[in-house]
């Protein structure tokens, strides 16, 4: 069983506090947050996919803040390893900003996905109100009292159709939700490889000055490890693999790129990335459901979260 760690990583200690959560092994409902506290507020990037990680989360937050901070909570994308803990997350109020689309899925509670996971301890996760949740149409910037921070959002369909970026230029700091993936098999089925792709050049362009980069998921990375250029490599196989006439053994290509990325955790994801390439470039649509269930049947059945992120018994 194994053991999932979170580490507390301050980017800065004061003036302003910038923090990544960064929590290991990558896996299904293992993704990375972060924190950033001015004089007068704090801002959480993302929650956890349980009742429990998140009000672990929280407390870490509280340690580095006051209780009395005020709380604005922003959401990287609607997958629930990122925003089921919103509800829990503002139980003593605060508000939560996420990209327009995104903002129907977060005000309608968590994701369980009882048809890919069994899970008998998610904990009490309920939706947050939904007057808290606003959506971000355009860039944005949060003071939180001598601190400034930059919201983003995307303006097209990439990770999801819902993604967006937190930068913070005092320690040129980034929180790119799922946009970037470190040594872990990124997951594109509800979104576009191609978009995915365009989000990477906007990524360079927007942020120049990016000294860490905190991923959804993984360990932090550095312009010069260039983790953006890893990435671009993988979506560009994907659509080469893909773009023949025909139906391409899946199966087998899924084993290829097992074979080119073996160090990646949840390779499981990669028939699902293959049939959302070939879904993008011949102009098909994919269904959601039936790509879930190929990443489901690779994996060898349900994935049991309670023996995976070790939850013991409810």
């Amino acid at each position: 069983m194994p053991v999932i760690r979170r580490n507390i990583v301050p980017l800065r200690y004061s003036d302003p506090s910038v923090v990544a959560y960064v929590r290991s092994p990558s896996d299904w409902m293992v993704s990375n947050c972060g924190w950033i506290r001015g004089r007068e507020g704090v801002l959480l990037v993302d929650t956890c996919g349980t009742e429990r990680d998140t009000l672990d989360l929280v407390s870490d937050v509280r340690k580095y803040s006051t209780v009395e901070m005020p709380l604005t909570l922003v959401l990287t994308h609607a997958h629930g390893t990122h925003h089921n803990g919103a509800g829990v997350a503002l139980r003593n109020g605060g508000r939560i900003l996420a990209a327009p689309s995104a903002v129907p899925i977060i005000r309608s509670g968590p994701q369980c996905n009882e048809e890919i996971f069994a899970c008998a301890n998610w904990g009490k996760l309920e939706a947050p109100r939904p007057e808290a949740v606003h959506a971000v149409i355009e860039p944005v910037e949060v003071d939180l009292g001598g601190v400034v921070v930059e919201v983003v959002p995307f303006p097209g369909t990439a990770h999801t159709d819902g993604d967006l970026v937190l930068f913070e230029p005092r320690t040129g700091t980034l929180f790119t939700g799922d946009l970037l993936s470190v040594g872990s098999t990124p997951f594109a089925v509800h979104g576009s490889i191609p978009g995915w792709l365009t989000a990477l050049d906007w990524l360079d362009k927007m942020f120049p000055d990016v000294r860490t980069f905190v991923p959804g998921h993984g360990g932090l990375s550095h312009p010069g490890s260039f983790p953006v250029a890893v990435l671009r490599t993988y979506l560009h196989w994907l659509l080469d693999a893909t773009a023949g006439a025909g139906t391409p053994d899946f199966a087998e290509l899924a084993t290829i790129a097992r074979r080119r990325w073996p160090t990646w955790t949840v390779p499981e994801r990669h028939i699902g990335n293959l049939l959302r390439a070939h879904a993008d470039q011949h102009g098909e649509q994919l269904a959601s459901a039936e790509a879930m269930r190929a990443i489901r049947d690779a994996a060898g059945g349900k994935i049991d979260l309670d023996a995976l992120l070790g939850l013991g018994k409810p």
